[in-house]
């Protein structure tokens, strides 16, 4: 196995051609060099030039982790060094979103300074908002035509049930309630397992929203109906949507 398969955190060192424990003024240095060496319009031919623009992409992506102490020691594992001014105080940074703010908080991933406002705690330490929907995007995998799916899979499902549900528990009487409050979340569960195997077990960000359109538009109909009819049935048919959308819409998250 080859030192790069073992150490692939370490890749911008190896862009820039350096050992870990390098110097800040090294690394500067060495940067600088690396910079004038892949000028593009420096080179005649095409494929030289499309080769010097990558390298050069790959050589500042490097030095703006390398080249900032904070940023280097979370890309290293370590924790981010405090800076303190000629007071001995530790120093105030500026919130890279906000820059009237001062802060004392980093990204404990790229290192970016954060208030308080920008920062999401994670099991991990504070991030940046980048930076977690940076982490949710790997989580998330759905399809383009998946939020289509849900919707129409959550819309049928509730054509079809909804009418069940109303004319079984309106026929039960004043017992239909305590029915449609037990059952409703399991109804809810029900439709999120159908919902995420037509999916393919795949989640999106905006994936539960577009069922609970589904779920909305399915039972919209019956509700109006059951509405002009008179009875309890509206009521029951509305408890038990109300406690199955509670019940799917985390699921589905």
């Amino acid at each position: 196995m080859s030192d790069e398969s073992r150490h692939p955190e370490k890749e911008h060192y190896r862009t820039l051609d350096l050992h870990e424990d390098a110097g800040q003024e090294e690394i500067t240095q060495q940067f600088r060099r690396l910079q004038l060496l892949y000028q593009p319009e420096t080179l005649e031919s095409a494929a030289d030039r499309a080769y010097a623009a990558q390298k050069l992409e790959e050589v500042e992506k490097a030095y703006e982790i390398l080249g900032d102490p904070a940023r280097r020691a979370i890309y290293d594992g370590k924790p981010a060094p405090i800076v303190v001014g000629s007071d001995g105080e530790p120093e105030s940074l500026t919130c890279a979103n906000h820059p009237d703010r001062e802060t004392l908080l980093r990204c404990n991933k790229c290192g970016k300074p954060i208030c308080i406002s920008c920062a999401v705690r994670t099991p991990v330490g504070y991030r940046c908002n980048e930076c977690v929907r940076e982490q949710q995007n790997i989580y998330f995998n759905a399809l383009g035509r998946d939020n289509i799916v849900a919707l129409a899979v959550g819309f049928v499902l509730t054509l079809i049930f909804a009418p069940i549900v109303g004319f079984l528990l309106g026929s039960i009487g004043f017992f239909g309630f305590f029915i449609a409050f037990i059952a409703g979340s399991g109804g809810g569960t029900l439709v999120a397992r159908v919902i995420r195997r037509a999916v393919g077990n795949r989640r999106g960000r905006k994936l539960p929203h577009w069922a609970l359109a589904g779920i909305i538009l399915g039972v919209a109909p019956w509700s109006l109906f059951f509405l002009f009819a008179g009875g309890r049935a509206f009521l029951m048919l509305l408890l038990f949507a109300g406690l199955a959308i509670a019940s799917a819409f985390p699921q589905l998250r």
